[in-house]
This record gives structure tokens, sequence and C-alpha cells, in this order.
């Protein structure tokens, strides 16, 4: 008889009917657990009968495993197959149509709810069973021809309709539901817990499907000996010596793809520190191709090759343009060939041009790799050229002839590796490889440098693997959880880091089966929305045309917060329209592959989406974002506010693009953007780019496009941790005038004294010293070489270096190098050449004497946090007041007035700037960003406070403390001296902009509604300040405004350019 599919059935309308235990259970996942471990141990012994074909139950159970059957149906065409097999009437038909209705159930329920109305009378000997299921996919799957080589051959002439209908007509209603599902692959809204399923079913089952990686691999495995006396679930005290008697027997087998091993995500570089654990790995580049495993097997004269792709659906077929390749790469058949019978390796499949010396991009894959034999999405793409061809990076080595490299660690399979295949230029290569052992004190410094360097060079991230582990951990007993899995780093994995735009959703539709697994949502009209960009955007801002757009991708619940799909749908729903006679704009479509529209939003929204690079996607001719995601909603911004079409071009290519010429400037630039990730953790979201004219700084900004983080937006993550402030009471009899100190022409500078260093004496020689720099940039050598180090150079800023009077609170002015650093020839060589200028003072023309500029480093607060001092450790932290002190400085009166001499035109757009001095090696740059923004913030949304509506705070390196600085020096009120400073020691600029009108008379914009994030907590209301982050180095030059000091000095009629 076989195992009934009711049994089955039974199981996934417990799991069903879970959802709504699982929202109040304290672990998510133990009603399912539960659900699942009493239907084993119900049906156990019918499981294991010998009269149960298992491979039918699994496949059955896990349809999503099977990917070599491929059925062609969808849920248009599969309703009408069903509708026939049924014999359905036009009402009834009706009825189960209802799936294509925005917020209906999916196919599955409008099949069982038509089916109920008259339910089919089934006799007890005449129920479905899982064995003629699984017979009856095999045949519809043995009719398409991307279904697998091996179902392909047991085509028959059936057609869909004859094998569906007798299964349909003998099963229940409920049972039809789960049949349907079972069709389209998803048995959404349920998911069956994988890993604790299969070892349910036998114990040893995960562990084989590593090495066979298809069901019917792992049950051979299990039928043969010593396995098939193995009880499936044996006492827990001796499944350790069973699966260890297995491994004697376990052995890859040529044809069947092998399982990967499982990875991790890193969210930042420290995140990926913490999760080497100090252990020494081997860094591979991760190329952005196609995967392949590839067979070899000497002894089979017909196929000895078959390459196997991702999924595990062999495609050696499609691949067969690179086997001429593999066979020389291997020396197959020549003197050389490392191996006799097997081999089984790992690669990258990618195209690699001549004419650029390198790989090209991944959408050219398209043009070498067929499916089935067709080329899909080509259309619009390029022929091939002649120095366009297939090349394979290897990157391991899982088994050779008897050999099984798989219990090798990584090192020796890496080594292995370099025997077996030959190199060929341009064709067969290894993939690039260096060593890190998280052991060393530098560790996550290296790291750091490296994926810098990586990302300045558009590669899509690293792969970290343990050297001295085994590609599976079951070669390993008593280990933790991290052991044997890999570490993907990518860009777009870190916050704040990944490829950014503000695009539109122009239009939206209903998926059904989308719809059905979120059920939790209520009045879910839609759940995938089409993203446009203006064809016509200056037409439309300079003549108000119609705007026109163009649908370049969309977007689904997979693609959002579900608190964002939600909102959307229910603003949505007072915007929409249906598309037949919306006038508003005109609708195109960029590619075929793309749904349509069942209703046009006549107010777009406007979304900072965020993705993984650019790519042109399949039959298209334009670039859109990588797996795009939403990060927020703009509900204050217009749709000709976000990137037009040609915008978008515009920064794909740029993102595309490796900048040769400032390739190291490029590297430094993401080493600080890395360091503000690891600071701010998840509360980091970088700016959308824009090519947009339009400046988010009240003083302007020279460097369009630079890549801001707005921290504004994010109001719950600023205000998360308690504010270090002291109580306003405590130092609101402060005088202001005080604050800044007596000393007219110094900075005023403000020291935390709270995270002090040892002193150098105290110091392990080791840790004062790097003995390497290799990894640095030739930019930044003489910087900080490891944020944790604090080294005999740089780490140790003493008091002397920075003269405070007495009293808590005083001016200090920059002393010259030899307080911080004793070798002075190193110092000159490394010094900032500045201009030289001549004391305005000094002009001949009385009214220049007058009104002469001043420098900035005299009128501008400077704060510094975390810096080493000599002597004891204060036992008293300083941090909440002298961050406090500052921020009253910046907004005090003498502030202003001086400012206004030292930078008139920011201070007359009621501007004023602040400098903080960062010591990475006591404090993080993110970490330091944190605390200021959350400080100004706060002061921001005091009525009382006396800041400025907007203003700057620009982060340097404390090491500009070592230069011979003369903070009087006129030449700081020039631009070049600050671009030759700022390409030293700028790290970032925090720029505020109040949202509440100032007593300067500078009015803020008018409150706006408060907006949702992506976590769907309010992100702002009426007086919540913006706050945005800029790694640009252009920036600091707004502090020098002038180009020339030779005119008059009076702003107002001075004849020298101000930036």
């Amino acid at each position: 008889m076989g195992f009934k599919f009711s049994f089955l059935c039974d199981l996934l309308s417990s799991l069903e009917a879970n959802r709504i235990a699982k929202v109040t259970a304290a672990d998510k996942d133990a009603p399912d657990i539960r659900s699942i471990g009493q239907w084993f141990s119900r049906h156990e012994r019918h499981i294991h009968h010998p009269e149960t074909d298992r491979l039918a139950l699994l496949s059955c159970m896990f349809p999503e495993k099977r990917p070599d059957r491929v059925y062609w149906l969808q849920a248009t065409s599969l309703a009408r197959v069903i509708g026939r097999c049924l014999g359905l009437g036009s009402s009834r038909l009706s009825d189960m149509n209802r799936w294509r209705q925005p917020g209906g159930p999916d196919l599955g329920q409008c099949v069982e709810n038509v089916m109920c109305q008259a339910e089919n009378q089934i006799c007890a000997d005449r129920e479905v069973s899982v064995e003629e299921i699984d017979q009856a996919l095999d045949m519809i799957a043995s009719r398409c021809r991307f279904s697998g080589p091996r179902v392909r051959r047991q085509q028959t002439a059936v057609d869909v309709e004859s094998a569906l209908a007798p299964l349909y007509r003998r099963m229940s209603s409920r049972d039809a539901k789960w049949l349907t599902r079972m069709i389209l692959k998803s048995y959404s809204p349920v998911t069956i817990p994988e890993k604790y399923t299969l070892s349910r079913f036998h114990f040893l089952l995960p562990h084989l499907l590593q090495f066979q990686n298809t069901f019917e691999g792992a049950l051979e495995m299990l039928s043969s000996e010593p396995m098939d006396k193995f009880p499936p679930r044996p006492d827990p005290k001796l499944s350790a010596n069973l699966c260890s008697i297995a491994l004697d027997y376990l052995r890859p087998r040529t044809g069947i793809k092998i399982g990967r091993p499982e990875y991790l995500k890193a969210r930042s570089i420290r995140h990926c520190h913490q999760m080497a654990k100090g252990r020494r790995m081997s860094i591979e580049r991760k190329y952005d191709g196609e995967y392949c495993q590839m067979h070899v097997d000497l002894t089979d004269k017909q196929s000895p090759i078959r390459i196997f792709s991702k999924s595990g659906k062999e495609s050696t077929a499609d691949r067969s343009a690179v086997i001429p390749v593999l066979k020389g790469s291997l020396r197959i058949g020549r003197e050389g060939c490392r191996f006799t019978k097997y081999c089984i390796l790992e690669g990258e499949l990618l195209v690699w041009s001549d004419k650029l010396g390198g790989i090209a991009d991944f959408h050219k894959l398209r043009k070498f790799l067929p499916r089935a034999g067709t080329l899909i999405g080509v259309e619009h793409d390029s022929p091939p050229q002649p120095y366009e061809h297939l090349m394979i990076v290897f990157f391991d080595i899982l088994l050779l002839d008897d050999d099984i490299c798989l219990r090798a660690p990584h090192r020796q399979r890496r080594l292995l590796l370099q025997e077996v295949v030959q190199k060929i230029s341009g064709r067969a290569d290894i993939a690039e490889q260096e060593i890190l052992d998280f052991g060393r004190s530098d560790s996550q410094y290296r790291l750091e440098v490296s994926f810098a360097k990586a990302i300045a060079h558009r590669w899509e991230g690293y792969v970290l693997k343990a050297s001295d582990e085994p590609y599976f951990p079951i070669y390993a007993a008593g280990v933790n959880n991290s052991f044997g899995r890999w570490i993907k780093l990518k860009k777009d994995y870190i916050p704040g880091l990944g490829d950014t735009v503000d695009l539109v959703l122009i239009g939206a539709c209903y998926n059904a089966q989308d719809g059905t697994a979120l059920t939790s949502l209520k009045h879910l009209r839609w759940t995938h929305f089409l993203v446009g960009c203006l064809l016509n955007k200056d037409a439309v801002l300079n003549c108000e045309a119609r705007p026109h757009y163009r649908a370049v991708d969309v977007v689904n619940r997979h693609c959002m917060h579900w608190k964002l799909l939600e909102l959307l749908n229910q603003v949505g729903e007072f915007h929409s329209s249906e598309p037949e006679g919306f006038e508003g704009f005109e609708v195109e479509y960029g590619q075929a592959g793309l749904p349509t529209a069942t209703v046009i939003l006549k107010k777009p929204f406007v979304v900072e989406m965020m993705g993984s690079g650019f790519e042109k996607p399949s039959g298209a001719r334009y670039y859109t974002l990588r797996f795009p995601r939403i990060l927020k909603i703009h509900t204050e911004r217009s749709p000709e506010d976000a990137a037009s079409f040609r915008e978008l071009q515009l920064l794909a290519e740029d993102a595309r693009s490796v900048p040769i010429d400032e390739l190291s400037q490029e590297e430094e630039q993401w080493r600080k953007r890395l360091k503000v990730g690891n600071g701010l953790k998840g509360y980091i979201v970088q700016r959308s780019r824009s090519l947009s004219t339009e400046s988010h700084s009240s003083t302007g900004s020279d460097s369009p496009g630079g890549s801001d983080t707005s921290m504004g937006d994010h109001k719950d993550g600023l205000q998360s941790m308690a504010m270090e402030m002291p109580a306003e009471n405590s130092l609101s009899n402060a005088n202001p005038e005080q604050i800044l100190g007596g000393i007219e022409g110094t900075p005023a500078v403000f020291v935390d004294e709270s995270r002090l260093s040892p002193r150098t004496s105290d110091m392990p020689y080791d840790s004062q010293v790097l003995a390497e720099t290799q990894n640095s940039s030739n930019r930044r050598r003489f910087r900080h070489k490891d944020p944790s180090i604090n080294d005999q150079n740089n780490g140790h800023i003493s008091k002397e270096s920075i003269q405070i009077p007495q009293g808590n609170t005083s001016a200090a002015s920059f002393s010259g190098p030899q307080a911080v650093h004793q070798d002075d020839t190193r110092r000159n060589d490394e010094s900032v050449n500045l201009p030289q200028t001549k004391n305005p003072s000094s002009l001949e023309r009385p009214h220049q004497q007058i009104n002469a500029p001043i420098s900035p480093l005299t009128t501008i607060p400077v704060y510094m946090s975390g810096s080493p001092l000599e002597g004891d450790i204060s036992s008293e932290p300083q941090d909440s007041s002298s961050l406090f002190l500052f921020l009253q400085a910046l907004g005090c009166d003498k502030t202003k007035s001086l400012f206004k001499r030292s930078n008139p035109r920011a201070a007359s757009q009621g501007a004023l700037f602040g400098i903080a001095l960062v010591n990475p090696g006591e404090l993080p740059l993110g970490q330091l960003i944190h605390k200021i923004a959350k400080g100004l913030s706060r002061s921001l949304q005091d009525r009382k406070s006396t800041l400025p509506a907007n203003g700057r705070i620009y982060f340097l390196d404390a090491v500009i403390l070592r230069e011979n600085i003369k903070p009087e020096g006129f030449e700081f009120c020039l631009r070049q001296t600050w671009r030759a400073l700022g390409i030293k020691y700028y790290y970032a600029c925090l720029r505020w902009k109040n949202n509440k009108s100032r007593d300067h008379g500078s009015a803020g914009p008018e409150p706006r509604p408060a907006q949702q994030g992506g976590n769907g907590q309010d992100v702002s209301d009426e007086l919540s300040p913006s706050l945005f982050v800029s790694f640009d180095e252009d920036e600091i030059l707004a502090l020098g405004e002038y180009t020339s000091l030779d005119g008059p000095a009076d702003p107002t009629t001075m004849s020298c350019t101000i930036a």
C-alpha cells in the first residue's frame, strides 16, 4: 500500500494550526518541534516499513529539495489543469480564481474551499499514497527540458491532466490543498524545520546529505552496511559512537553532488574578528560568478566529467564549454596528471576579458551559459566577443582517487589543489588567498586594511576558512557551533556600507503565495512593488512636463521589513488607481520579466534602497541594484528628489569602476567607514547616493555625491543608551564665556580624561611597536598602525603637547612635535608642507588691519576624547562634563563672535564648527562619533539650548598635534592648507541641521509627520534634529574660506574667492 499521503497532510495541518500558538510561545520553534516529534512517534513504524518508499516520502515532505524536477507549472496554468481535473463549472471556477484578487487566499486554499463544497467520497483502500504522487510528479517533470538528466530519461507520453486527475479525484479537500502547494514547491505559510525533521527520520540523515546532497544518494548510503543495522533513533548516549563508526564508511561518490558547509555572516570587522575566535584562517577572495562542482571519473568512458550547479542539478551539457579548460588545467591524459581515477573540485565560473586583462561583469556569463540549451535574457546583450571567454577559478578539492580530502584541514587541501591544478592564464586559476592569524594582537587591523583594499578593487567580498579545520565539522568531536563554518564578509552585510540610492515605487501587485505567508498582516492588498526612475526629470522640473517613469525592478516581502510592507499597504490604499485610464504619469517596463502592476500609485513612494552593488538584469539594457532592499520610506521627499534613470546609470558606473588613479585614497575612505561601522553597530545607515544638486548642509559643500550617514533618521538607535551627560542642574551655572577661557588666539580644547592608558614604562615593548607596515597605505603609513595598540610614535599624547591652564575648562594651544614624537628626522619627512602666507596685519591698507581674518584654530572649540595622558590615571571620570562643556562652547556668544572673523561665510548662514581629535587606540572612531552625536542630539532638542541650527564637527586624527602648528597662523584661513591636512588627518564630519527655529533667525523647516524606519519605530518627530556623517575629505575645505589673503579682508567687499 505504501505511505498514505493523508498522514503527511496531518503533519502539515498541525504545523499550520501552530501559527497562533507560536505567537505566544517563548520559543517560537517549540510548538512545531513538539508536533513533529509526536507525528514521528505515531508513524515511525509506517515510515520504516519495507513497503514504504522513503525517497518518495522525503520528496513529498521537502519538494524544494528536488531541483532535478521542474514541472513548468505556475499558479495560472495549474489552476486551469485542476479545474479540468475536477470538472468545475463556471461559478466554482470563479471561486477558485479568487487567488488572483488582492488580499485573496493562495491557490491551495482556493482549491480546498471549492472542493469542500462537494467532498469526494474516498474508500479506505483507495487513498492516495506518497508513492503514487511521486510517480506522477516524475512523469510530469520528465516532459520539461529544464529537469535533470535522470528525470528526463524517464520521459513518457502522459500529459499533466492525465497524471493529476486520478489524484485530485481521490483526495479530500484538505489533502488537495497540500498537493497543490507541493506542486508549486512551497508549503507556505508552513515551514518544516529541516534539520530536526531529517534527524527524526534517521539520526544520520543530516550528515549523509553533506556527503551525498540528494535524497537518493543519502538513502543508498543508509541502506549499505553497517548503517543499515543502525536504529533510526538510537539512545542519545550511543548516537555519538554510531556516528563515529559510520564515518569510516562515508565517502563521496562521483556523480552525486557533495553538500557545502554552513556559513556565518559577518556584520562588521569586529564581529568577524570575534567569530574567528583566535584561529588561523584563510581569507579567500569571493568571486562574482557561478558556483560549480566538477566531478571527474576516468573509469567512466562515456561521461568522465560531470558538472553540478549550486542547486545540485547536473548541468554538464550547459557548461560543456569549460570542459576543454578543465581537462587542460588537470592535465587529463597527459604527463603530470595527479590522479588516475577520481577527482572532485569546487570552483567558480567567470568570464575573462583579454581586452580588460581581468574578470568581466557577472551578466556576461549569460552569453556563455545556456539553460537547457537555450540562452536566456541575452536579447539586449552584446554577442560574445573574441577577447571574452569562460574561466574557472578553483578554490577547493574534495576527493583525489582514494584520498578523501574532506577529512584534511583546509591548509592541506589548498596545497594539494596547487599540485593538482595547472594555471592557464585567463582560463584557469586558483582563488586569491591570504593567511591571517587571528591570535595576533593586530589581526583586526590587518583584516580592516585588507577588506578596505578588497572593496576599493570592487571585489564581492571575502570567505574566511579556518586553516586547521576539515571541510565538515562531523570529522571533529566536541567542537563549538562555529567550528567548520565559513565566514562570509561582504560590505552590504555591514550596516551602512551597502550601495544605496533613493528610488520611487510607482505600482504594485499581489502574489497570493506571498500573501498567505503574511497572514499576520491584515488587509494586505499588495506584496510586490515596481521600482521606477524618471526618464524626463529635467523636463518635469523645468517645464512641468508629464512624468515618464521606467520600471527597472520589483521588490517583494523579502526585500523589506514587514512593518514597511504594512505601511506601504496602509498609506498606498489612499493613493492608488487602476492602470486603465490613469493619466497622471506614463509607465514603461524596462524588462519582460517584471510583473504587471494591477494598481498605479498616484503619489509614488520615495524609498531609500540598498543593494549589493549593481547588476544588469536579465533581458534589460540598464543597470540596477543587485539584491535590492528597502531601508526606509521618505515621506518628506517628492519623486523628483529621487535618482532619475540617467543618474542611476551614472551611480552604477561609478560603483562598478575601479578608481585606478585614486586607489590609495579610496582604500583609506573605506577604512574610515569600516571603523564607523565597528563603533555604531546597527545604528548607522548610509545616506542614499544621488546626483541631485540639492545640498543637505546649510553651509554648502563642494563635494556633491559624498557618502553620508543619516543618524537623525535613526533616533531610536541614537537614544537607545542612557545619555552619559551630567544632570542639567549640575552644570547649569557654568558661564559660557568662562568655558572658552581668557586667552584669545588659542583654541578651546576640552580633554576627556576618563579613558587613559597606562604609562609607557608599564606597557610591554611589543605592544608599543608594530613590526610590519606592509598592509598600511602609503598615504597614511605614519598613522596609528593598529587601533588597539598605542605605539611609541603616536600612541602617547602627553599633557605637555596640550598647554592647559588652571581650571576645569580652559583654552589650549597646539604645540610642536617634540612632546609626542622623538624621531625628528622621520617627523620632518612626514610633515605637511603648509602654504606660506603674509600676515594680513602687514598689508598696506589700514582697513585690512581692522577686519583682518583670524585663524579658525583660534575660534573653533576642540574636543579630545580618550587621549592617553602621562601621569596617574584620574580616578574621577571627566567624560560627561567635558562633552557637555564642549557643546556649550559651541553655542556661546563669544564663539559666535570670533567665528565671524575666521569663517564669515559660514557664520552668515548661522553655522558653527567644532573639531574632535580622535585617538582610535583609546576610543574607536565609530564610538566617538556615536557619543558626540548622542550628546549633540540631546542638546539640540533642549529648548534652552544655544547651539546654532546647523553646523559641523570635524573628526581629525590626534597625531596632528605632532605637526609644528602655530594655531594663530593665517595659513589656516586658506582652503589649500586644509586640503593638505585633510589628506593625512581627516576621518569624518558630523553635520547637523535642527528642525526647530533658533534665536539667531535661521528658521528651520516646517515640522513634518513622524516617519517609520526599517524597524517600524518612529524615527523622527517635529523637534528631532537631522544628523549626518560624511567621509568626503572635501568637507574639511569649509574650515578655510579663502583662496588668497592678498585682497581686502572684509567678506562683503573682498575680491579674493571665498570657498
